[in-house]
């Protein structure tokens, strides 16, 4: 990746941020300098850390990093301070780089031996506009990395066996996961993108999908830089803010998550001509979380387009199934389960009995860092072991059912969640839904499903009977909801993505 930004060094923009322009040539000479700062701290194979989000020195540190042969670790700010101190001793991480408006947030983390802390501005390349500001940003912004100029930096260029990354990942084992990214993995991963989707000098990409997740390492960065195109980068989503961006940046292409999407619904359901205001885009993706069927018709109804799915994990550094491009048929559904497209290029897929996909490629990892319990349960002959129960159609379409550890065993039989949730989803009142095993002294386990409505719904008691209704009609007896609980909002991690295992803490309006 270092070798393609030096063959697209020149005047083409690659970074568009609130109103600055920053061209390859301009990123080239950039990351010098921040190279040259960070060979201060570190030694090849030392591993540099950033705690920010979406800015322009976000990319600029990690290709600052691999200049110096370090390994580069994404970190969410979302996380807690306890959460980030842990993954930073794990790692062995002694230069940390965070946005300053964090700096109360991870105060304690110059506590650590050895630690070099660098923060930096959200402001350094571009004024965040005053009501995203507001909203986010609490904290005087200071910058302390080098932002300047050189024209050269004599690189240690990395091999691509060579380790590029490790970027964090859930797990329910109680050890930490960091998934081994290695430099031949960002470039096929990036590579398959580009072909997939035809991704030339033409395109802008929309960066929504935050830069401490695989979705926004890959498709938004990496992307980016080996099809020669440019980022338009936002700070963080937000609906109105994205609205704006697209008139006035015009981006053909972007990949975010499903709640991204029913939140720009609703926040756009009454703004006129909003097709015509969004024409530029010609891909509207979407990954990491499973799409409710009403959310694309709705998408449809609005901007005359499909959101394209994509399946993939941290793991398989981003890509693993894609919808065909261009795709304008109808929706394909297994059980109300929408399909996250066929096999992408150079990748393998095969079904275990349980169901089990595993996965194979260049972009597959082979490890989780410094876990060899985690890595043999993952990495086997047939290649990575998602823990997603699949099922793969006679013509090569993939659909993800659901996570394996998610499924709930009602007295021997298996109850897909995903499968409960499309029923109740359907339900025109409803805006989102998790349905979840809770214990039963009889059956072992039950369905309880936790659902959120639209805004200003609340005729809860008719709803309910209304959704335990489709429910018996629709599915079998032990895969009804034994109870059914309305929330005012779903539990969101980092990336907004629905985090299953948080629902029980959200605020219960009716039950």
């Amino acid at each position: 990746m270092l070798e393609v930004i030096k063959e697209k060094k020149g005047e083409l923009p690659l970074i568009h941020y609130f109103g600055t322009v920053i061209t390859y040539n301009d990123f080239e000479e950039y990351t010098n300098e921040i190279a040259a700062q960070i060979s201060v701290y570190c030694d090849p194979g030392d591993t540099v850390a950033i705690i920010a989000e979406n800015i322009p020195q976000f990319s600029m540190v990690q290709y600052a990093a691999w200049k110096n042969s370090c390994v580069f670790i994404p970190l969410s700010p979302i996380d807690s301070q306890a959460e980030i101190i842990s993954k930073l001793e794990f790692t062995k991480t002694h230069m940390v780089i965070i946005g300053s408006e964090f700096r109360e947030k991870f105060s304690e983390i110059k506590s650590l031996n050895g630690m070099h802390i660098l923060y930096t501005s959200a402001e350094t390349f571009g004024n965040i506009p005053m009501e995203l500001k507001g909203k986010f940003i609490r904290e005087q912004q200071i910058e302390e990395l080098a932002i300047r100029k050189k024209a050269v930096f004599q690189a240690c260029n990395p091999d691509p066996e060579d380790i590029a990354m490790l970027v964090f990942t859930s797990g329910t084992s109680g050890r930490q996961k960091a998934a081994v990214i290695r430099h031949k993995n960002i470039y096929a991963a990036s590579y398959i993108y580009k072909e997939w989707y035809d991704v030339s000098v033409k395109d802008k990409n929309l960066c929504i999908a935050p830069f401490f997740h695989i979705t926004g390492l890959i498709f938004g960065i990496s992307l980016t830089v080996i099809s020669g195109s440019s980022m338009v980068m936002t700070y963080r989503f937000d609906a109105m803010n994205t609205l704006e961006t697209l008139e006035s940046e015009k981006p053909t292409i972007t990949m975010f998550v499903a709640t991204a999407y029913r939140a720009m619904l609703n926040s756009w359901s009454d703004i006129p001509d909003i097709k015509t205001r969004v024409a530029s885009m010609r891909l509207w993706s979407a990954g990491g979380m499973p799409m409710p069927l009403k959310t694309q018709h709705d998408w449809r109804s609005m901007t005359g387009k499909w959101i394209y799915m994509a399946y993939g994990l941290t793991e398989s550094t981003s890509p693993v199934a894609l919808w065909e491009y261009p795709y304008s048929g109808d929706l394909i559904t297994h059980n109300g389960v929408l399909t996250a497209g066929k096999p992408v290029y150079y990748t393998r897929l095969f079904r275990a009995r349980d169901g089990e996909l595993n996965v194979s490629g260049p972009q597959i990892v082979d490890s989780y860092f410094n876990n060899p319990e985690d890595t043999a349960k993952s990495f086997g002959k047939k290649g990575l072991k998602t823990g997603d129960i699949c099922y793969i159609d006679k013509d090569g379409y993939v659909f993800i059912i659901d996570r394996k550890k998610d499924l709930i065993d009602v007295s021997g039989y298996k109850v897909v969640p995903a499968e409960v949730e499309g029923v109740i989803r359907k339900n025109p009142y409803v805006e989102d839904a998790v349905v979840i095993g809770e214990p039963d002294e009889y059956k072992g386990e039950v369905p309880v499903a936790y659902i959120k409505l639209n805004e200003g719904i609340t005729s809860y008691e008719n709803i309910k009977e209304d959704i335990m209704a489709s429910c018996r009609q629709e599915l079998a007896r032990y895969k009804v909801p034994a109870s059914i609980i309305f929330v005012r909002e779903m539990p969101l991690n980092a990336s907004g993505k629905i985090k299953r295992s948080g629902i029980k803490a959200m605020e219960v309006v009716y039950r």
